[in-house]
């Protein structure tokens, strides 16, 4: 397939040659046809049987091809004229001098074209009156040039003396000049209209035909009129044609004045056709001409210009109100004492009055704020101190407040300042921070039940220290009851009913924790908290003899805690101590419970044991639930432990897991007005 496209191609590159050449050949052909028809109808008489009449048409058919289609249409031009000056002129003209003249409009035309089109950046259209005051310029200063290299050349060849020079370079001066300003402007406004299509017109209106009938027929009229009296009269009548000229230019812009141009000059030409007038009447009539045609343009494409302004702004407008009724924030604008000028869909909507109820009534109305212009005011000008956007309170039209965002720019003169306020209703906001806040309670309290299924599951595990000590002092009791009573067995039931309270504790601060979330915190002494779980363990250490070492730093301050839950946290660290110990056949078994004050205004308290240590895999995950080092453990003691502290606004974390043995530690918060006190 891609040998086949590349065999084709060259193909299709000739034959796409093939095709621009016709197309060249076409273009030109009908360029010096038509270069021909216009150089012999516009020739009315000679001077010494050269060109020069009241207009001249060809150069201006010249300048429109070489703008338009470019340079390499300059062969075309030259031979044009070449065929014009053998074919028109009445007088015997050396080939020289006519091969001169052809090769001098060419180059000067070229340059004309080259200079507008990449030096000047003409539009094809003439939007601009730039565009059309420059095209003028351009085109007197190559009629000049053109007149000039012709007359040079007449006189070279002795066609005409050195005294008719001045004169035969002012006719053709004119003539080239009035034709060119007449053509050239007709020809650029219709090739790009077709180019652009039927919209690219200089009304937003249809065409108007009655009108254009009447406007044609004010100039047949006034032609009509000039031509009627003698050439003194005619000359001063001609000021008339001024009038359609201008009432077109003023109702069609460019396009209706360039077309009324051509068509007065073509009933001027007309008109001299039939009338015998002398050469002082026409260069009258030239420079008349040339007056009309440039005031005629620069009119046109001054109304051109206003109505693609005024057609812009109101796009721009249409597109500005669109995208602010699109907008779902009210934005609305005020003048300097506050009154409304302008509001979007969405103002209506927030305040709930229409649009033409809301015009130039006082913004004070609809925004419920104490010396508010003064605010406004301070908020345009400091838009990066914070207050750009500030919450107020705005008010409808049945009385009721809802909250705004409210962002305010500035604009307009010094002393005529208005602003922009773009109101935002946060209402529905608040409604959805306050749903999720709901959420969020909602999953908190989802995540304390999911943590109350974790303490349930563990809560044997917990509950099994207290109860077998209630045991083992019970079958103490049973044994002292079978001798003889003594003051230990009132020792011994009394703490039965320590543990079973202490039980009882344990289950309704889990219950209160799942309902609620909360905790019952008191200011307690570190010492009391490590010397009560010490205790609870004492028979355990006992039985595995483990040697328990208390290291407790002088003036601790009390700490806001819940005593039972951190001392089940101390005695489950102590309890998986001893077990590590035991388990692991550890020769020393000994236990560290060590609290000291940290930087940070915590209480830190560590429990260390001379154990086996944690292995890495598990250190990773030792705080997850099901997770243990234990043959028979369960793997929530750790977790729940977490939660605990954590409730505390502290963290549990393993700080020693080598062969060493393993340590953890946590930190309690410290009575802030305790602190205060030593401080001061």
């Amino acid at each position: 397939m891609i040998a086949v496209v590349l065999r084709k191609r060259p193909a299709i590159v000739e034959r796409l040659r093939t095709k621009s050449i016709w197309s060249s050949l076409a273009i030109s052909s009908a360029y010096i046809v038509l270069y021909l028809a216009l150089d012999r109808v516009s020739f009315i008489w000679g001077l010494r049987g050269i060109d020069v009449a009241p207009w001249n048409p060809p150069p201006g058919l010249t300048l429109t091809l070489l703008v338009v289609k470019g340079l390499r249409y300059i062969p075309a031009v030259g031979l044009a004229a070449l065929l014009s000056d053998l074919l028109f002129r009445q007088a015997h003209i050396p080939l020289a001098a006519v091969l001169s003249c052809a090769l001098i409009l060419a180059a000067v035309y070229a340059g004309a074209a080259t200079v507008l089109r990449r030096m000047l950046r003409l539009e094809m259209g003439l939007q601009r009156v730039r565009d059309v005051l420059l095209l003028i310029l351009v085109t007197v200063v190559a009629a000049g040039a053109v007149s000039f290299g012709f007359v040079v050349t007449y006189v070279g060849a002795g066609i005409i003396s050195w005294t008719s020079a001045p004169e035969a370079a002012s006719r053709l001066w004119a003539a080239d000049a009035i034709g060119p300003l007449v053509l050239t402007p007709a020809l650029l406004v219709l090739l790009d209209r077709g180019r652009r299509g039927p919209a690219a017109m200089d009304g937003r209106d249809p065409p108007r035909h009655i009108e254009t009938v009447a406007q044609l027929a004010s100039i047949a009229g006034v032609l009509m009129l000039v031509f009627r009296f003698s050439e003194d009269y005619s000359v001063q009548l001609i000021y008339l044609l001024f009038l359609p000229v201008v009432w077109i230019a003023t109702r069609r812009g460019l396009s209706g004045a360039s077309w009324a141009v051509l068509a007065v000059q073509a009933g001027l030409m007309v008109a001299f056709n039939f009338e015998d007038k002398s050469p002082e009447t026409v260069r009258s009539f030239q420079l008349l001409m040339f007056a009309l045609a440039t005031t005629g343009l620069l009119l046109g494409a001054a109304v051109r210009e206003i109505r693609n302004t005024a057609g812009a702004l109101a796009d721009s407008e249409n597109r500005l109100s669109v995208i602010l009724d699109t907008a779902r924030d009210g934005v609305l604008t005020i003048d300097a004492l506050g009154r409304i000028e302008s509001v979007n869909r969405a103002v209506e909507q927030l305040f709930a009055v229409p649009a033409q109820l809301l015009l130039n009534r006082n913004i004070h109305e609809f925004i419920d704020a104490k010396r508010l212009l003064e605010f406004l005011a301070s908020m345009a000008r400091a838009p990066a101190s914070g207050l750009a956007d500030r919450e107020l309170h705005a008010r409808r039209a049945d009385g009721t407040l809802f909250p705004i965002e409210l962002t305010v720019g500035r604009f307009g003169e010094p002393g005529k300042e208005r602003y922009t306020l773009v109101i935002r209703d946060v209402f529905s906001r608040r409604q959805a921070e306050a749903r999720a806040r709901e959420r969020q309670s909602e999953l908190a309290h989802v995540s304390r039940l999911s943590l109350a299924w974790e303490m349930a599951s563990g809560l044997a595990h917990e509950l099994n220290q207290p109860l077998t000590a209630i045991a083992a002092y019970g079958r103490g009791c049973l044994w002292h009851l079978r001798q003889t009573p003594s003051a230990r067995m009132k020792e011994g039931i009394e703490k039965m009913v320590q543990q079973a309270e202490r039980a009882g504790d344990i289950i309704s601060r889990l219950r209160e924790f799942v309902q609620t979330g909360s905790t019952q915190r008191s200011l307690v002494a570190v010492e009391t908290l490590i010397e009560d779980a010490v205790a609870l363990v004492q028979i355990d250490a006992a039985q595995s003899k483990t040697e328990i070492e208390i290291r407790i730093a002088s003036d601790l301050p009390l700490v806001r805690v819940d005593g039972i839950q951190i001392e089940q946290v101390l005695v489950n660290l102590m309890r998986n101590g001893m077990d590590a110990m035991v388990g692991s056949g550890a020769r020393r078994r000994a236990l560290t419970i060590e609290a000291k004050r940290t930087a940070e205004r915590t209480i830190e308290i560590t429990v260390a044991d001379t154990g086996p240590g944690v292995v890495e895999e598990v250190a990773e995950r030792l705080f997850e639930p099901f997770v243990t080092t234990k043959q028979h453990g369960m793997g929530l003691g750790l977790s729940i432990s977490r939660s605990i502290i954590e409730a505390h606004d502290g963290r549990l974390k393993l700080i020693r897991h080598d062969g060493a043995g393993a340590a953890f530690t946590f930190e309690l918060p410290v009575n802030e007005t305790e602190v205060s006190g030593h401080e001061g």
